[in-house]
């Protein structure tokens, strides 16, 4: 495709998402935060137990993680100094796969790792000892269930045939939003549709609904401006997200690195809103992309600062109370853990405690 053609269908997606973020209360053309509700000046944060004095201890804390423009964003971190800022040492590699990851962190190749929360779950039930110390980001807009004009929400699926692309994102969110909507698992039929066969499916009415990616959502619009939008990621905050994890011995062994790498990431929060357009260009080249897309697909993401984390990783936040034990049901419908493990179990919300009672 000409990359005319290509920047084309970018405004346009980047139109459609603006107006799926307007129908949410989203604020297009600014950059969000996972848990808006979050008052960094009236949230209170109880004592932690880790010493946010403790320095990074020596050595180099080593981060895996499967290409992702989260992964890209802590890379552009490390590009600015503001990990190496906080005193720690980074060094950041590609897992090509899922079990590329867990035999990173199984053997001790690497200290951490950047992986969806869905991923982290799957960890955990590999039997792998790991622990989610900070959230990075949350879609908002980047996964989307569109659906015929004559449905009512996502109870409405009840008894329709639904297009997913399995073990992705999409199929996370439709299974998420079925386990919030209180719809019996069963009551949808799945139809598997790889690639961009979910949009497709939707707008030749093999089915009901589906659910695809942002980019996907645009183009099935504009084939068919009657279809609507059903269900966002932002609907769900935190179903679909990046986290970091860290191996159970590196938490014990080397809180200071951790608690550095939080720090580390509340500066490029901070650098990210000040500098949006340096951030686009930097993914942008790092992923090998065209700068508009990668604009649009971040338009689809909200990043979460020290504020939230010390809000959600905690009893009482959304994402320890909630949504990790929705993301545990939802792996468990789809087939991608076999017994249920106890989600809040795998959060650890100490570092991010320790940090922000010391800001």
């Amino acid at each position: 495709m000409e990359i005319r053609h290509v920047r084309w269908a970018v405004l346009l997606g980047a139109i459609v998402v603006a107006s799926i973020a307007a129908a949410c209360g989203g604020s297009g053309g600014e950059t969000t935060t996972a848990g808006t509700t979050v008052d960094p000046l009236t949230v209170s944060v109880p004592p932690s137990t880790v010493d946010a004095s403790l320095p990074a201890e020596p050595g180099i804390f080593s981060i895996a993680g499967r290409p992702s423009l989260t992964l890209a964003m802590v890379r552009v971190a490390g590009m600015h100094g503001l990990l190496g800022e906080q005193g720690l040492s980074t060094r950041l590699t590609d897992a090509s796969s899922f079990e590329d990851l867990k035999s990173s962190l199984e053997s001790g190749a690497v200290d951490a790792a950047v992986v969806t929360s869905d991923d982290a779950v799957r960890l955990v039930s590999a039997g792998l000892p790991i622990r989610t110390v900070l959230l990075l980001t949350a879609g908002t807009s980047n996964q989307v269930i569109m659906g015929r004009d004559d449905l009512e929400g996502i109870a409405s699926l009840a008894g329709q045939q639904v297009a997913v692309s399995l073990e992705s994102e999409g199929e996370l969110l439709l299974q998420g939003a079925l386990v919030e909507q209180q719809v019996p698992p069963d009551a949808v039929q799945v139809v598997a549709a790889e690639g961009l066969g979910p949009s497709a499916r939707l707008v030749r009415g093999d089915v009901a609904a589906a659910a695809m990616t942002g980019e996907q959502a645009a183009v099935a619009l504009a084939a068919d401006p009657t279809l609507q939008t059903l269900y966002t990621a932002g609907d769900y905050p935190g179903l679909i997200s990046h986290v970091l994890v860290v191996r159970q011995a590196v938490a014990d062994e080397r809180p200071g690195q951790i608690v550095a790498f939080i720090r580390g990431w509340q500066e490029f929060y901070a650098f990210s809103r000040d500098q949006p357009d340096v951030v686009i260009e930097d993914v942008a080249r790092l992923t090998k992309q065209d700068s508009t897309a990668v604009a649009f697909s971040l338009s689809g993401l909200s990043s979460y600062d020290l504020a939230a984390n010390a809000v959600e990783l905690l009893p009482g936040g959304e994402y320890f109370d909630r949504t990790i034990g929705a993301i545990v049901a939802a792996a468990l419908v789809s087939g991608w853990i076999d017994d249920s493990i106890d989600g809040q179990a795998l959060v650890e919300g100490s570092f991010v405690q320790a940090v922000a009672t010391a800001r």
